[in-house]
């Protein structure tokens, strides 16, 4: 995977939790390395955010991947959608 590519997942996903942070009135100004508790998302979001994530991409996230660490930040969770995307090739 390509940097290119690298940043395009850690993109759309930053627009997925902005997406999400803005139903609850958070201001989502945060960062890719952030911690997604820290910026006042909830567990039920952090829900929403990786089925949205695995509607965005077309991947099933395996059971094995479903971790807080997967789930802390964006860039963690970019890390884990290039991951499944690279078992899926």
């Amino acid at each position: 995977m390509t940097q290119a590519q690298s940043v395009s997942v850690a993109d759309r996903t930053m627009s997925l939790a902005h997406a999400i942070a803005a139903r609850h009135a958070i201001k989502p100004d945060f960062d890719k390395a952030d911690a997604l508790v820290d910026v006042g998302l909830s567990s039920l979001d952090l829900v929403n955010l990786m089925v949205a994530v695995e509607a965005e991409f077309d991947i099933m996230i395996p059971p094995a991947s479903l971790t807080p660490k997967n789930f802390y930040s964006i860039e963690t969770i970019a890390r884990m959608v290039e991951s499944v995307r690279g078992l899926n090739a």
